[in-house]
Order: structure tokens, then sequence, then C-alpha cells
């Protein structure tokens, strides 16, 4: 999350002139459920043997999502103590 806080950080300040509506992650439910889930979008991790040689889908979508908010949560931090006083935009995780 430290990483994604960086990033976020040099977009904000690169395109935050030009953005009026920040997305910090997009469709995180895609990726936790049926990435790490389910097994039927990438990376295909699931405890079904049918679907992925490896996996565990009693936890890895919750460890997936709690890192997602973690790394959204940085990123508004960011947004909050540098960029909010002059950007007077919106920042949402879809």
């Amino acid at each position: 999350q430290d990483y994604f806080a960086l990033y976020a950080e040099a977009c904000f300040a690169a395109f935050g002139d030009r953005v009026k509506h920040w997305i910090t992650l997009n469709e995180p439910l895609r990726y936790s459920l049926f990435g790490y889930g389910l097994g039927i979008h990438a990376p295909g991790r699931s405890s079904d043997r049918a679907r992925s040689e490896e996996g565990d889908s009693t936890r890895e979508p919750y460890i997936t999502a709690h890192n997602s908010l973690l790394a959204h949560a940085a990123a508004v931090d960011v947004y909050d103590k540098k960029f909010r006083v002059c950007m007077l935009t919106a920042i949402v995780i879809s």
C-alpha cells in the first residue's frame, strides 16, 4: 500500500489540474471474489480444483479485499493531506 500511495500521489500531481473524478480501484469485487474466490476471473485462484491447481477460497478473497481497502485508504490519505485544498474533486472506489 505504500507504493500505491506513492503512485496515487504522482497521479494527483501530474493530472490533478485536469481530473475532476478520481477512482482509486475499479471494481475490487471482480478480482477479490471472482478472481480469488470463484476463480472465474484473473488470476483464477479457487479452492475448486476443477478450476485451479491452487488457491484458498475461504481466505484469499478477504485478504485481497482487505488490502484493496488499505490501498484506497492510503490514496485518500495522500489526497487529503496534500491535494484536497488545491483540488476540489471527488475520490472514490468503484
